[in-house]
């Protein structure tokens, strides 16, 4: 029998018990010991991933449930497994609860049967991180693909995505929001109803223009309109609800602990707002500071823990101007001007992330002689 590759950690006070479960499956399992809660959260925080964490209940200082719940919050996607020799009803719910427990097992334990249970839960852990992959990968790159198409076939309505993402991330990144893919995605797609607006509209909207009364409700009705659309796409209904909010009211949001989906919901968009408020102020010339000046004067219109965090998260950024010819030009840069045709066409839009499709287009466009000249970028790290 193979020899599973996933690491596996043990913590038991217990030193012969642990002694005797490394000679059982020293040529089953990638298993790894600890004797004490404190030192499984230094090995969980050092050495990990870990694929599963079992731990008995009883030991001094830290117990199983409070050592698992540690785990959890340390490393969301492991397994964990709780032994204890107390077949306590109370200490199971207990244990399910805020340890969020995928088995609860009584000692003395067979070999066997905790055998089992380790390659149980070693399923359990590829099933998560696979689905993982499958989101951040398949699922986000797909994603990725339509907003490149979208802001190549409507560089004035959707070139601002990658920058409000870029914002959005800041945020999440700052406040460690769990799921942030959600995020990430949402503000890629915050923008997505825009296809229902009409293009006089839109190029009012960028330029800043005065709108009339039915001009502003039809703009307005744009997030609902992209949420309908995702609305239809599994796994993407939070993400919706996220975009549908944009343009909530400030009100009271949860940040801390394990968030509902209506939580996420309103954080979510309370996030966009602030990043696209943001994004708006820069792209109409205004500098970082006056922009978060502006956004943090309107603490009605944009919360302001929000405000301040994309403040905070900012201040490590550091931007790197360059001017390249356009086949020198990389994946991941940003535009700092728009990208005309000789005959003034807009083709790129200024603040665009260039992707691989859109570097394609441009290379495509210079070598038919439609763009020709060198271009402004800058990197941010």
């Amino acid at each position: 029998m193979d020899k599973l590759p996933e690491k596996v950690l043990m913590v038991d006070d217990d030193r012969n018990l642990l002694d005797s479960f490394r000679r059982q499956f020293r040529k089953r399992l990638n298993l790894e010991t600890a004797t004490s809660g404190a030192d499984g959260v230094q090995a969980v925080s050092d050495g990990g991933p870990f694929a599963v964490v079992i731990s008995d209940m009883q030991m001094p200082n830290m117990n199983g449930i409070e050592f698992l719940s540690k785990v959890r919050a340390i490393s969301p996607n492991t397994v964990r497994i709780m032994l204890t020799g107390n077949a306590n009803l109370d200490v199971a719910i207990d244990a399910v609860n805020d340890g969020n427990i995928f088995r609860f097992l009584n000692k003395p334990v067979e070999t066997d049967q905790l055998y089992q249970t380790i390659t149980d839960a070693i399923q359990q852990y590829r099933l998560i991180t696979s689905e993982k992959t499958l989101l951040n990968k398949t699922l986000k790159g797909a994603v990725d693909l339509m907003a490149d198409i979208l802001s190549m076939v409507n560089p004035v309505a959707f070139s601002h995505s990658s920058q409000i993402k870029q914002y959005a991330h800041t945020i999440v990144n700052s406040l460690s929001l769990e799921d942030s893919w959600h995020y990430d995605l949402a503000a890629m797609l915050c923008q997505l109803g825009y296809i229902s607006l009409p293009e006089e509209l839109i190029r009012k909207v960028a330029e800043g223009e005065e709108l009339s009364q039915a001009e502003t409700q039809h703009y307005r009705s744009h997030p609902g309109m992209g949420a309908r659309l995702l609305k239809h796409i599994p796994r993407l209904e939070v993400v919706a609800d996220m975009v549908e909010r944009q343009n909530d009211s400030v009100g009271k949001i949860e940040f801390e602990g394990k968030l509902s989906n209506e939580d996420k919901a309103v954080l979510g968009g309370q996030i966009l707002r602030v990043a696209i408020g943001y994004e708006k102020l820069l792209s109409q010339g205004m500098d970082e500071q006056a922009a978060i000046d502006e956004l943090k004067d309107n603490p009605s219109h944009y919360d302001p823990i929000l405000v301040e965090t994309l403040a905070l998260g900012s201040q490590n950024r550091k931007v790197e101007v360059m001017t390249l010819a356009i086949d020198r030009l990389e994946p991941g840069l940003i535009l700092d001007q728009p990208i005309k045709t000789n005959a003034g066409t807009l083709l790129v839009a200024k603040g665009q992330a260039l992707s691989q499709a859109v570097l394609f287009r441009l290379l495509a466009a210079a070598e038919s002689g439609i763009v020709s000249g060198e271009v402004r970028v800058f990197r941010v790290t």
